[in-house]
């Protein structure tokens, strides 16, 4: 297995490689669409990460057997928050480019922008991003290092320690994670406002991380300890859980259009005139198909959910879909006439995409596989007992 994760890792290293310099070179050639492009690049990678953090903060605190063979999948994935913090240096550089309120003068000439300029000051910005992200990364790097701990020894304190942990960092992860997706996202139209945005932006994190998790399982089950341990059981907890995800962010995401459609306020509802418009509504369409319809149904068969090779293409849909969905919400506030797709849309998340996978894959062949002298699981990754 060791030899398939270096793999991918040294072709993943190409790909980032090779996508830096072209993102290098085109900062050049395409400055003004630079950043807005960086910026749809970066997000679907980072939402991936922190829904790795998410599902590792779920396991622990509810100590489930999809968790057990997801484990190392999510520590890997959360432990590269520090490097997409590095990443986000771009998006800080290029605020003024990419968020309207930094402007003084449309500040000034908005009544609303003017009640929000506490809130959406820059250097706040800056300041509260980079505790986002020393929180996020001090709460992965705990769990990493007492996760470690354990595979050496049989200290049951440890697992106890991480539940324990886990409970308030659930509570500072939903609140940083929702101020997170209002400052990086929803601010991009300043006078819009929704409170279930960040509770969605918490959801699709964690259906991306889920979904990729999923992904690279099915193409790891072949290979021992999974294939000792693999049953139809985990794969029907799996299908389950992205089942009911995927359920969730379909309702936060109708629950948001039924109240703003209703209200019927220009100062609501000109958000989804933008992502409804000539162009915008087929890829709203294609969401609401591919990203919902088409999952719901498949996942509704319990006989779906029972092999993860089936699991594997439908949580490859919804992964792929989790990028339309991001294009979705952050493309229209830019160029909200017609669907323009740049080269740049592409070369972006293609880049810090392979940068993303290359660390994955390192960080996930430097531990073993399963996480080890878990007292609450036995050989097959079912419960034996739960820690009081």
């Amino acid at each position: 297995m060791q030899e398939y994760f270096k793999k991918i890792e040294n072709r993943s290293v190409k790909i980032g490689g090779a996508g830096l310099a072209a993102l290098a070179v085109s900062y050049f050639v395409w400055g003004e669409h630079f950043y807005r492009s960086y910026l749809f690049g970066y997000l679907p990678w980072a939402m991936l990460t922190l829904g790795c953090l998410a599902i590792l903060l779920l396991h622990h605190l509810v100590s489930g057997a999809w968790g057990h063979v997801l484990q190392r999948m999510s520590e890997s994935g959360s432990r590269i928050l520090a490097v997409m913090g590095l990443l986000f240096i771009p998006v800080l550089i290029g605020m003024r480019d990419l968020y309207p309120w930094t402007d003084d003068a449309v500040v000034e000439a908005s009544h609303v922008l003017h009640e929000k300029a506490g809130y959406l000051d820059a250097v706040f910005f800056i300041a509260r991003s980079v505790l986002y992200f020393a929180l996020w990364t001090a709460m992965a790097t705990l769990l990493r290092r007492w996760s470690s701990k354990q595979d050496d020894g049989t200290d049951r304190s440890l697992t106890r320690r991480m539940k324990i942990f886990s409970g308030p960092s659930m509570v500072l992860f939903v609140i940083t994670a929702s101020l997170a997706s209002v400052d990086w996202m929803m601010s991009l139209e300043p006078e819009w406002y929704s409170t279930i945005y960040g509770m969605s932006f918490i959801v699709g994190s964690v259906l991306t991380a889920l979904a990729f998790c999923i992904m690279v399982l099915s193409k790891v089950s072949g290979h021992r300890p999974y294939s000792d341990i693999l049953t139809s059981r985990h794969a029907h907890h799996l299908g389950n859980l992205l089942f009911a995800f995927t359920i969730l962010w379909a309702y936060l995401a109708f629950s948001q259009y039924l109240i703003i459609w209703s209200g019927n306020l220009p100062e609501d509802n000109f958000w989804y005139l933008r992502r409804t418009g000539p162009g915008w509504n087929v890829v709203a369409v294609l969401l609401l198909i591919g990203h919902f319809f088409v999952p719901f149904f498949i996942l509704l068969s319990r006989r779906s959910k029972k092999e993860l090779k089936k699991l594997y293409v439908i949580a490859g849909l919804i992964f792929v879909m989790r990028f339309v969905d991001i294009y979705w919400l952050v493309a229209p506030a830019f160029d909200h006439e017609s669907v323009s797709i740049h080269p740049l849309d592409v070369i972006a998340p293609v880049a810090i995409g392979g940068v993303w996978v290359a660390l994955f894959m390192r960080y996930l062949g430097q531990v073993p596989i399963l996480p080890l002298h878990d007292p609450r699981f036995g050989e097959d990754g079912f419960h034996i007992h739960d820690i009081d």
